[in-house]
């Protein structure tokens, strides 16, 4: 199996424009959850010092990960300490649960993740 999953934490504020940059760059398969937690920067305000950010995964062929990395990178960037950050892990197997078949590198680029190189 060719894929890797990218993961992104950033912060909620900027969620919009990383969701438009992505399908700007025809990535339309992705999965959203919100989530606290504490990093380079610690919120003073709250009680916990926990901050509200977002946690995207994105599963796409080997040779998009890079790219939707720089993506993410460029869209979540606003120069502010405790950002967030992005990583990219091998897939082993990845499933469709509706037909139980294998995924493939054709079927993520058919959802999106296909862009000129």
């Amino acid at each position: 199996m060719n894929m890797k999953k990218v993961t992104a934490i950033f912060d909620e504020m900027v969620l919009t424009r990383v969701e438009e940059a992505l399908l700007s760059h025809g990535y339309k398969g992705f999965t959203i959850h919100k989530a606290t937690g504490r990093g380079a920067y610690a919120d003073t305000y709250n009680r916990n010092h926990l901050s509200a950010h977002i946690v995207m995964t994105i599963y796409v062929a080997f040779d998009d990960a890079e790219h939707v990395a720089e993506v993410l990178l460029d869209a979540a960037h606003t120069n502010i300490e405790g950002e967030g950050l992005v990583s990219i892990s091998p897939v082993d197997n990845l499933y469709w649960i509706n037909s139980k078949s294998e995924a493939s590198k054709e079927d993520l680029r058919s959802i999106g993740g296909q862009y000129e190189k």
